[in-house]
């Protein structure tokens, strides 16, 4: 009797100790109310959860299932059970930093980087923008997969220092505005000088970097600034993108599965698979919960209400 007691302390000792983590399988197929949600951890860390993300049973729609390491002295959000970190998030979207950097070799000119979602309900949305930092070099993306061919950008300096707070327009550094959300990318970095690349005025090394910020074209300095400190650099952004049905017309049409609520507007992907729901531009809230779509502003005025001010034709 006494070992058994003992076996039963040791497990629940372990138990506790462990990380607290969201089971990456499973999940919902329905509508959930805010009801429902209630009892769902609401926070990990210093970052917020909003379905469909989330975790433990009845939190998560399926395919969004979060974990929350808290092995470290701040928890950290990964999307399943995957490396990906989430560093913040606002129902239809999350933000993640992607940030790669690779060691250049002696004698070698191609290079080969890529990125995948951990789940296939997440993109990389269309909002980010891919910049290459180095020089002399050609820098060719493709969809992760389908290998075909999304864009392609270079970098040339002519033996001279770019202005590390200059534009990133093609000396120094190069950008991609990503056209369609993608599952994820593959990338070829072809160098066109290895003496130039080897002896790198800047790095010692290739980095690329996605995300949504757009004033990076115009001023470098935190790009060149990540090379040592990535916290400079805004995270990219991740799209919700339900995939467990093609087009929001789908479940429509086989009643099942729909992941939109009464009061929001369905949107099929840019990538051409799956689809996303929103509110109007006139509400706020989760457009994946049961009337989650909350009024926040009307721009019609009631009728006794005067709809100008001053002198009007």
């Amino acid at each position: 009797m006494s070992m058994i007691l003992i076996a039963m302390s040791f497990v629940l000792m372990f138990s506790a100790a462990a990380p607290e983590v969201s089971g990456a399988t499973g999940g919902l197929l329905h509508i959930p109310t805010t009801n429902s949600l209630a009892h769902c951890i609401p926070r990990c860390g210093d970052v917020d959860i909003f379905y469909p993300f989330g975790m433990g049973p009845g939190c998560f729609r399926q395919g969004f299932g979060l974990t929350c390491d808290q092995s470290t002295k701040h928890p950290k959000l990964f999307l399943g059970s995957s490396t990906v970190q989430v560093t913040d998030m606002y129902y239809a979207y999350a933000s993640t930093p992607i940030n790669i950097k690779l060691a250049t070799r002696p004698g070698t000119d191609t290079y080969n980087m890529s990125w995948e979602a951990p789940s296939k309900g997440i993109t990389i949305s269309s909002d980010n923008t891919l910049y290459v930092v180095g020089c002399d070099f050609d820098f060719t993306l493709f969809e992760y997969g389908t290998e075909e061919k999304v864009c392609s950008c270079m970098s040339r300096c002519a033996g001279e220092k770019a202005a590390t707070g200059g534009p990133c327009n093609g000396i120094g550094c190069c950008l991609i505005l990503l056209p369609r959300d993608l599952q994820g990318f593959q990338a070829e970095h072809v160098s066109t000088n290895i003496t130039a690349t080897q002896s790198d005025w800047l790095h010692p090394g290739i980095m690329a970097v996605v995300s949504r910020a757009e004033y990076y074209m115009y001023n470098t300095t935190n790009l060149f600034s990540s090379w040592t400190d990535a916290s400079n650099i805004d995270d990219a952004m991740l799209s919700v993108t339900i995939m467990d049905q093609p087009s929001c017309q789908s479940p429509q049409m086989n009643n099942g599965g729909y992941a939109c609520s009464n009061d929001s507007s369905c949107q099929n992907s840019s990538s051409g698979c799956g689809y996303g729901c929103y509110c109007s531009p006139y509400e706020q809230g989760n457009p994946y919960i049961l009337d989650g779509c909350l009024e926040d502003y009307n721009p019609k005025p009631k009728g006794h209400c005067p709809a100008s001010c001053g002198w009007q034709l």
